[in-house]
Formats: structure tokens, C-alpha cells, sequence
């Protein structure tokens, strides 16, 4: 019996040392394959879970990448367990054929958790196009044009299959041009909605008084003649110019700093970026992270000098020997030392310190700037025209 005992337990240790073993270099190939396919959890979901169960691994969870799902599988196949696949592939079946949106208020809050007490991530205004990937009780799981993710409220949203997005593309379409507005019913003068810059809305009627538009949600009103754009001729205009770029930004001055806004109600910094290259055609990626990541980069030992008007400043944390630079703030460089930026609320400030506006704080936290002009079509940085879901 004691031979025996003693013959077991080393058996026993050996064969728990080798599924630890296994389910550890399991654990490491799906790493390694989130860090490859999704290396940023704000744009893309990546999150699996592994289970050894006798001699299969179950492999659970969900994500939005199929490239990554089948790499993982691929990879796992290679080991002697079989393998089966839980992984559910957002968007989630459960939701039937609508899994797409079209934002039915002014401006739609873009929390990081199913609740209204949840930090707000972002936001998506009037008529924007998102992808519905799942739902928790009435909030909404999406992802918006630049690829970023959060939930919203699904009172926020007119759920449509891809049929009825692509009906909706083929539809007259008019984008809203002044920075904020209201709107009134065409029948009886009551108020609708509240308007900002950028909502796309369907074009209904053309007439002496107005343009009639529709909301996603199929309720009409009635914007003043030239406060509205056709959306077609719009998104196909040549390129904004620095110039607009700088004026367009300059027409926010003054607008209140609201962590996680992209429209003209109340922005933060990337939000104020990016909503100034939207109004002239360009997507960016959400936050100042991300947009560190993308156009051409100019390096601050060459000098505030070498910047472009229109490129995008960035601060933060400079990079040491244990850390690559954090960008943490963004700003739009206007020319002659001197920045546009939301902070606290949007005002101009300058690299120069002989000026009267500038900001040692700043200039000593500044880790250079990207030229996004001239790199359309590039990471992060995609024309409206170009962009499927418009």
C-alpha cells in the first residue's frame, strides 16, 4: 500500500504540473493574439476566458474581431486537447437582424458601463451611424464611426438592419451647419429637438420656409433656409484647407470643458479636435491617446517652429527608460506659436513665453505635434466620403 501511495501521488503532481503547464501556455497564445488583433480595448473587444476540462479546452467569451477568434483557434488546435469554441462574435446573434443605429437626439451620452451613473466615455450627435453589438437589460452596447465603444441608452437610438441603413445612405440628407439651434414642428410650431453642428437628418420637403427634415424616429421639422447643407455635396467638397480648419476651431472659443463631449453643447480636448475635423470632413480617432498614434509626427527637439497650422499638439508624460511617452491633452496648432484647446474651456494659448497667453505647464508637458492633412485615408484618420457606414 505504501508503494503504492507513493507511486500515485508523484503521478498525480506530474499530471496537474502538465495541465497547469497547458493551460498557462494556453493563457499566453491568447494574450499574445489580443495584443496582436486588438491592442486597444476602447475600439475593438477581446475578452476570453479558458476552461481545461479533461482533455478538451472550452474556450468562452466574445469579441468583435473574427480574425482573432479564428488565429486563436488555429493556434490552440495545435495542442493534443480538443478544443470548443464558446466564443460568441459580436454583434451578438440574440439581436436579431438590427444590429445597426441611427442616434434619435441632439447629442447621445456614451457611458463605460450599462447605467446612467456610469463615467461617460463619449458621445455620438444627431443622425450618426453605429454598430448595435449587444444588449444588457435597456442599454445598448455600439460602436461608432471612429471605432469607439460604450453603451448607451437605448431610448437614444432607432435600431435598423443593414437594409435600412443602406436605405438610409441612398436618402437626400442634409447636414446641420450652425454650432447650436433649435427646431420646430413644420405643422404646428412646437418645439422638436435641440440641434449642433454635424447631425445628418433626411431631407423631406425643400420649401420658401425652410428645409422640412426627419428625425431617425420619423418625427418632421423645419430648419431656416441655408442652416443646412446637402450632406452629399458636403462629404465629396475638396479637403479643408488649414485655414478653415483654424476658423472652424476658432468659432468654439469660449465653450464650456465637458469630460467625454464631442459636440458644441460642451467638449473635451480630443473631443474639440475632433469635432473641428469633422465639421470638415475627417474622422479621428476618439481620444488623445489614440490620435498621439496617427499622422505625420514632428518631434519637439525640432521646435514648436516646424509645426503646420492644423496639426494636432499633444501633452502628457514624456517618456523615460521604463515608460514610452502618454499623451494626455491635445490641443490645434493655429501658427505662430500660439494653440487652440479645451481646457476648462476653449481658449487659445501660446508656445511663446514672451507672449501674455502662454502656458509654461504646457510647453514643458508638450511631446510634439501630427500633420493629419496629407494622411487621409491612413489609421485613424478617415474622410466622411470614404467611411462605409455614411
Amino acid at each position: 500500500m505504501r508503494l503504492l501511495f507513493c507511486l500515485v501521488i508523484p503521478a498525480f503532481w506530474i499530471a496537474c504540473h502538465s495541465n497547469e503547464s497547458a493551460q498557462k501556455e494556453a493563457e499566453q497564445i491568447s494574450k499574445a493574439i489580443g495584443n496582436q488583433f486588438v491592442p486597444d480595448s476602447r475600439e475593438d473587444i477581446y475578452q476570453i476566458h479558458l476552461k481545461e476540462s479533461g482533455s478538451s479546452f472550452i474556450v468562452s467569451g466574445e469579441t468583435t474581431c473574427p480574425e482573432a477568434k479564428q488565429a486563436l483557434l488555429s493556434q490552440l488546435s495545435k495542442s493534443s486537447k480538443t478544443i470548443v469554441d464558446s466564443i460568441k462574435l459580436l454583434p451578438d446573434n440574440a439581436l436579431g437582424t438590427k444590429n445597426w443605429g441611427l442616434v434619435n437626439i441632439s447629442v447621445c451620452n456614451i457611458r463605460t458601463n450599462p447605467g446612467h451613473s456610469s463615467e461617460m466615455a463619449t458621445q455620438a450627435i444627431l443622425g450618426t451611424p453605429v454598430r448595435v453589438l449587444k444588449r444588457s437589460g435597456g442599454w445598448l452596447l455600439i460602436q461608432t464611426p471612429d471605432r469607439y465603444i460604450g453603451w448607451v441608452d437605448d431610448d437614444a437610438l432607432v435600431l435598423k438592419d443593414s437594409v435600412g441603413m443602406a436605405a438610409w445612405r441612398s436618402e437626400d440628407r442634409i447636414i446641420y451647419l450652425p454650432l447650436i439651434g433649435a427646431a420646430f414642428s413644420p405643422d404646428t410650431s412646437e418645439p422638436v429637438t435641440d440641434l449642433v453642428a454635424g447631425s445628418i437628418l433626411k431631407l423631406a420637403e425643400v420649401t420658401k420656409n425652410g428645409d422640412i427634415l426627419e428625425m431617425p424616429d420619423g418625427r418632421k421639422l423645419v430648419i431656416p433656409v441655408g442652416d443646412g447643407m446637402d450632406f452629399e455635396q458636403w462629404k465629396n467638397s475638396a479637403g479643408p484647407s488649414p485655414s478653415a480648419l483654424s476658423n472652424c476651431a476658432k468659432t468654439m472659443m469660449g465653450r464650456p470643458y465637458l469630460w467625454g463631449g464631442t459636440s458644441t453643447k460642451g467638449i473635451d480636448c480630443s473631443g474639440f479636435v475632433k469635432t473641428v475635423y469633422f465639421l470638415n470632413g475627417i474622422i479621428l480617432a476618439r481620444d488623445a491617446s489614440l490620435q498621439f498614434l496617427h499622422g505625420v509626427f514632428t518631434d519637439p527637439l525640432s521646435g514648436y517652429e516646424k509645426l503646420k497650422e492644423g496639426d494636432l499638439i499633444f501633452f502628457g508624460r514624456k517618456a523615460d527608460n521604463e515608460h514610452p511617452a502618454k499623451a494626455t491633452h491635445v490641443g490645434f496648432y493655429l501658427g505662430n506659436g500660439e494653440y487652440i484647446h479645451s481646457s476648462g474651456l476653449v481658449r487659445v494659448n501660446s508656445f511663446n513665453p514672451d507672449q501674455k497667453n502662454y502656458s509654461k505647464p504646457r510647453a514643458d508637458a508638450w511631446l510634439g505635434g501630427r500633420t493629419i492633412l496629407g494622411s487621409e485615408g491612413s489609421k485613424g484618420i478617415v474622410r466622411v466620403k470614404d467611411h462605409p457606414w455614411y
